[in-house]
């Protein structure tokens, strides 16, 4: 893509010259509010991209003798204040007449920022090559002419067309030809066709209309290159069909929403459109579908947005509603680089009646403003145990809940990359999840699931952000979580806190971040090892019938970080013998709100507030060393003093324990080393991984 056009300056239609006047009008217009990377504006980084291009832009101004007015491409204002100077030098002369959408392209520092770095900010899912191949400078660019324009004046049953390239045959207009089309007026039983050439591009400007289908779909793209709709400034258009739906071709079942296209899709502007889809999908393509910019309230049976091969947005507001399908998604799932969805901004009102946002393969969001109830939202406890093959802590509040199909709030067939945006999501399945990967590089998150926080099939990388599960069935769980940045917290899990489980190489490792969970049986539940080199982290289990604070099969070794970890049953598993950070364990009532202190000589070492009741506890910092004695203390009271111990071999209530010599199997948790006896013995001569 040249990304000289994408910053160029765009041009309207007018018949007066570009007087400093109308220049510092057009330069002090508010810039376009689409959300950035802080939320505010746009990186430090665009801004030094974009200021290369400004004497580029400057001359191309100067060249165009056809258009109206100059609005520069959203850069910021300081920005915008020198490039006015430097347009007092020149101006721009034109005698045509019309109207134009004055915002000029919308959405063109994404595709500026795709083509200079790749992707706008953080981890990429989806390959740059993909993106820059699919968004073009025609789908940003919402300007456009009415004097040499074709115009469609809609007439209630009837249309009338002036110019070339479309006819009029009672209800229906057809369009044949590549060019721009102003469509203004109501329909009320009709519809607009495309058959151009299938390299034409064919713009389609919605400037307050009004389209009810007859038959099948408001606006049906044929044929064409690409179709570029543009939402008109300041203008409110409606697209909408009936539930008596007539396929045009049966076999294919096509077209099968109220804006449908077997080509290409983009659409941008400032105007809003409504789309009423009683049949099946809102908008839909077959291909690729783009959207820059605009407001769009879409209500349907199926998806609200669905693009075949690809969906990405760049800006936006949206209220979406389907009642038997998605909010937005992607379909095509047989081709490897195709399926993706990309999102780089917008605000999302979403309720879908299945999952909220749903890629067939790769899922990227930088950032965004998110409110997604997927499902019928979070059922007011967990999904039943038998769903999960659990040990029956979870339940559910209805006997009208149902678990045929999938009712998640984010999820992707492959890998997926959260790099920024707010996101309140409330559903029925997994809040997020991906059947591989899933990377948590930034964003703020509310969740509430009837199943899991966030869960990948593979690998839960979570380096930046900020997570919160209030409710759910297991707050993370994936083969392997790893936590290096980021502060989680899980207020409430039926069942695990956090959970490795599946197949292959099963573990937790946690090297920076914070942590904090809370759960009613495992808090941290590894089918394989748990690592812990730095970070804090604070585990809690308020399990009364089987649950331990830490749960391992394999290891636990702590070689950095804070680690709090108990309950009221047990602690769990202990430091193993390669841990370098010693630990303190007390035996002590500990009730919730308790201000828990470690100190030495009356200097507090470690401290935090209780988050449950507790009768076991175990802390471990990089100031604790083995063989010292420590205070604990709850709130002023002495709760215990005690002698710091690395290793394994520490049982729960009745003190520490040693290394047992023999050792038996870990109930219910498969083969396992051998655990220390209960009591208050030392190091005894054998046995493996400890238990507390």
């Amino acid at each position: 893509m040249d990304t000289t056009a994408s910053t160029e300056l765009m041009h309207g239609a007018g018949s007066s010259k570009c007087s400093p006047c109308s220049l510092k009008h057009a330069v002090s217009k508010p810039l376009d509010a689409r959300v950035s990377r802080d939320g505010l504006g746009h990186t430090p980084s665009s801004i030094r991209r974009a200021l290369p291009a400004l004497p580029a832009t400057l001359f191309a101004c100067l060249r165009r003798r056809q258009r109206r007015t100059c609005v520069p491409a959203p850069v910021m204002p300081a920005l915008c204040t020198a490039l006015f100077a430097l347009l007092l030098l020149g101006g721009c002369a034109s005698d045509a007449q019309g109207t134009q959408d004055t915002q000029g392209v919308v959405g063109t520092q994404a595709v500026t920022e795709l083509n200079a770095a790749g992707t706008t900010s953080g981890t990429a899912a989806v390959p740059v090559s993909l993106i820059t191949s699919k968004v073009k400078a025609e789908d940003t660019d919402s300007s456009w002419d009415l004097a040499s324009s074709t115009l469609i004046n809609l007439n209630g049953t009837s249309a009338t067309v002036e110019g070339s390239g479309a006819q009029a045959q009672g209800s229906t207009v057809t369009i044949t030809a590549a060019g721009t089309y102003v469509i203004s007026g109501t329909l009320t039983s009709g519809s607009l066709v495309v058959q151009a050439q299938e390299s034409d591009l064919v713009r389609l400007v919605l400037n307050g209309a009004s389209i009810t289908a007859s038959e099948n779909a408001a606006i049906y793209v044929a044929s064409a290159d690409k179709a570029v709709v543009i939402l008109a400034e300041g203008t409110q258009n409606t697209l909408s069909d009936k539930a008596d739906y007539h396929y045009v071709d049966v076999e294919g079942e096509e077209p099968n929403a109220a804006l449908f296209s077997k080509c290409d899709l983009s659409l941008n502007g400032t105007g809003s459109l409504k789309v009423i889809a009683a049949f099946k999908h809102g908008i839909a393509t077959k291909d690729d579908l783009v959207i820059a910019s605009g407001t769009f309230a879409i209500d349907s049976v199926d998806a609200a947005l669905r693009g075949k091969d690809s969906l990405t947005v760049l800006d936006g507001t949206f209220t979406l509603s389907s009642k038997e399908g998605d909010g937005m998604k992607t379909a095509n799932e047989t081709e490897s680089d195709k399926g993706w969805l990309l999102i780089q901004g917008g605000i999302f009102t979403i309720s879908a009646s299945h999952d909220g946002i749903s890629a067939a393969s790769a899922l990227q969001i930088d950032t965004g403003v998110f409110a997604i109830t997927s499902g019928g939202g979070w059922p007011g406890g967990s999904l039943s145990a038998s769903s999960h093959g659990g040990n029956g802590s979870g339940f559910v509040t209805s006997a009208s809940q149902t678990t045929d199909g999938s009712f998640k709030g984010v999820k992707s067939g492959s890998a997926m990359v959260l790099n920024g945006g707010a996101f309140t999501v409330s559903s029925l399945d997994d809040a997020i999840h991906s059947n591989a990967d899933i990377t948590v590089a930034g964003g703020t998150f509310t969740l509430q699931s009837g199943d899991d926080g966030i869960h990948a099939e593979n690998t839960l990388a979570i380096s930046g952000g900020k997570i919160t599960v209030m409710n759910c069935y297991e707050g993370l769980e994936a083969a392997v979580v790893d936590i290096s940045g980021g502060e989680t917290d899980i207020q409430q899990a039926t069942d695990d806190g956090i959970n490795a489980s599946g197949t292959g190489t099963l573990q937790v490792n946690m090297s920076g971040g914070v942590l904090k969970a809370l759960a009613s049986s495992d808090c941290l539940d590894s089918n394989g090892t748990v690592n812990i080199s730095g970070g804090t982290a604070y585990l809690m289990s308020n399990a009364t019938r089987d649950g331990d604070a830490m749960d391992t099969q394999g290891t636990l070794t702590i070689t950095g970080g804070t680690v709090v970890y108990g309950g009221l049953l047990s602690t769990g598993a202990a430091p193993a013998g390669s841990s370098t950070q010693s630990y303190v364990y007390l035996n002590a009532t500990i009730t919730s709100g308790d201000v828990v202190e470690v100190r030495k000589e009356g200097a507090v070492l470690v401290g935090f507030t209780a988050f449950a009741d507790c009768r076991v506890l175990a802390i471990s910092a990089p100031s604790i060393v083995s063989g010292q004695s420590y205070d604990v203390y709850a709130g002023d009271t002495l709760a215990a003093t005690v002698t710091a111990g690395t290793g394994g071999g520490m049982a729960g209530p009745g003190g520490m324990g040693g290394f047992g010599t023999g050792g038996t199997e870990a109930p219910d948790r498969g083969t396992a080393p051998g655990m220390g006896g209960p009591g208050t013995g030392g190091p005894g001569a054998g046995g493996g991984r400890g238990r507390m």
